[in-house]
């Protein structure tokens, strides 16, 4: 016959001694559910904002695209002049929404095409960074015509240069040589001579070497002087 153990012994000789370990359990057993139940009702309560929130976004985006469907029609033409408030509107009313960036980049090209550079450029700028190198290159040198426009060469000169060396082969070359000519615009003539001589060195037709070779002469001479 098994040996009755001196605890046990003493619970059952102590039966308040077993109502107060019982007591105890239960008491653990309560503050364990209590954490578990709260536990559970936070994980609810952020279930149920992530559904709000994903309801609230999309109806968001489909009103913004909405509102811009309305609004195509009227960027062409002479009405396009009196677009560009209510493009601005779009981004007011629907902030952080694809409809609203795309109205934003809409509204930039109609206040370049309106000689509007100051506005232009900021409406480029408040879309940068986009998180997507490719349009980040499309912007900076929107922008960069933005500045030119406002005969700022230097600033368009060097947001261009953030462009530059990310672009392959052709495209590549048209920004290196518009970038050179900004720089002879902002009488940084030593660093015009830079981005020639990076053409030079680019493979490309023959009959552009003597052309290149003069310009880099002509800025090498005059930042000299």
């Amino acid at each position: 016959m098994a040996k009755i153990s001196a605890r046990r012994r003493s619970l059952l000789e102590n039966p308040e001694e077993v109502l107060n370990l019982a007591q105890r359990l239960l008491e653990q057993g309560k503050l364990r559910w209590k954490w578990l139940a709260l536990g559970v009702a936070l994980v609810a309560l952020v279930l149920a904002a992530w559904v709000i929130h994903a309801g609230i976004k999309g109806r968001q985006e489909r009103q913004a695209a909405a509102a811009l469907a309305q609004l195509r029609p009227k960027l062409a033409g002479e009405a396009g002049a009196e677009a560009a408030p209510a493009l601005e509107r779009v981004v007011q009313d629907y902030p952080g929404s694809r409809g609203a960036r795309e109205a934003e980049l809409l509204r930039a090209n109609l206040l370049y095409n309106l000689k509007n550079y100051p506005e232009a450029a900021k409406a480029y700028a408040s879309l940068l960074p986009s998180g997507d190198p490719a349009w980040d290159t499309l912007l900076n040198e929107s922008l960069s015509y933005c500045y030119e426009g406002l005969g700022d060469y230097k600033k368009a000169a060097a947001v261009l240069k953030a462009t530059q060396s990310q672009l392959p082969g052709a495209l590549s070359s048209e920004i290196t040589q518009r970038l050179a000519f900004l720089l002879e615009q902002a009488g940084d003539y030593p660093e015009a001579a830079v981005y020639w001589k990076m053409l030079l060195d680019q493979p490309g037709s023959p009959l552009l070497v003597p052309y290149l070779q003069e310009r880099i002469r002509a800025d090498e001479a005059r930042g000299k002087k």
